[in-house]
């Protein structure tokens, strides 16, 4: 009878542990986030090569994806180092997408910044603040040359859109119209970077009579009014950029006795990324908003 009693007792006990330790799972599942709502992805892995006028500030390209169901409408931005750079204005795109009757929500900032000092292989992030959570993210690595009062001698534009390209490592043709509005002749007499990614074949087209095309190279002087294309390829340095590359060069000019530096439009190449790829692309951040559900 009394083992009988103890059978019975020891029974018991395992049980309000097993009802314990059941309980304690599921008040720690409740007390989790849902993952699969509140995943977050930062797009990391971004470098810089820039030229940057002290007074112009640079624009980069900032993305955040979430699975959540409900995202803030706002997102501020302070950088990181503070005082190493300066975010001067931030624009937010908002946009929905769904896959396989999930929806993914894209946040995608242009971030106006400006860079006191030159630096090499700077690394900076940015503190974002999403009102639910607040998070240091990183953006990636900045090498730029800081110039004093650039020149604005010519009116430059892309000749053809940004290049967006899913392998940053092969050639990238970049071609500029550029138009002399000045009443003096502007003689161009390279092309300048702030890093060391490969760049080559630079050359001044002319179009000629008929639709042909003079390829000079430098230095080329542009008369008054006088309107050529520049074109030039670029080799980023193969597993220096992960996600993107921010290209922002200058002209080395000459007008009369004086000489200058533009600094030209800066060009993007910048990897895809979709949040329900099965394998995170390098540079990519995921995180997941501590927000219990």
């Amino acid at each position: 009878m009394r083992e009988r009693r103890e059978g019975a007792l020891a029974v018991a006990v395992v049980a309000v542990l097993l009802a314990l330790a059941v309980g304690s799972w599921l008040w720690a599942r409740r007390a989790e986030p849902r993952a699969r709502e509140a995943e977050w992805w930062a797009q990391a892995g971004w470098r810089v090569n820039a030229v940057v006028d002290s007074g112009k500030p640079l624009v980069l390209t900032y993305n955040l994806w979430t699975a959540a169901a409900t995202a803030p409408d706002t997102l501020d931005l302070e950088p990181v180092p503070a005082g190493d750079f300066e975010v001067v204005q931030s624009t937010l795109t908002h946009e929905v997408d769904v896959e396989n009757r999930a929806s993914y929500q894209l946040y995608r900032l242009a971030v106006s910044v400006r860079f006191p000092r030159s630096y090499r292989d700077q690394r900076i992030g940015f503190l974002v603040n999403a009102g639910p959570w607040k998070r240091i993210l990183p953006y990636g690595r900045v090498t730029c040359r800081v110039i004093r009062g650039s020149v604005d001698w010519l009116n430059v534009s892309f000749a053809s859109g940004e290049i967006q390209e899913p392998l940053v490592m092969r050639e990238n043709l970049v071609t500029l119209q550029l138009r002399n509005g000045t009443k003096a002749p502007v003689r161009i007499l390279g092309l300048w970077q702030a890093g060391d990614d490969g760049i080559s074949g630079v050359r001044v087209v002319v179009p000629e009579a008929r639709g042909a095309a003079h390829r000079m190279r430098l230095p080329f002087t542009l008369k008054p009014g006088q309107t050529a294309v520049l074109e030039y390829l670029l080799q980023p340095h193969p597993g220096t950029v992960q996600q993107g590359l921010v290209f922002q060069p200058a002209l080395v000019l000459a007008s009369g006795r004086a000489q200058g530096f533009e600094v030209m439009p800066p060009v993007v190449i910048e990897r895809s990324f979709l949040p329900w790829q099965t394998h995170a692309a390098r540079g990519i951040v995921q995180f997941v908003e501590a927000v219990p559900s």
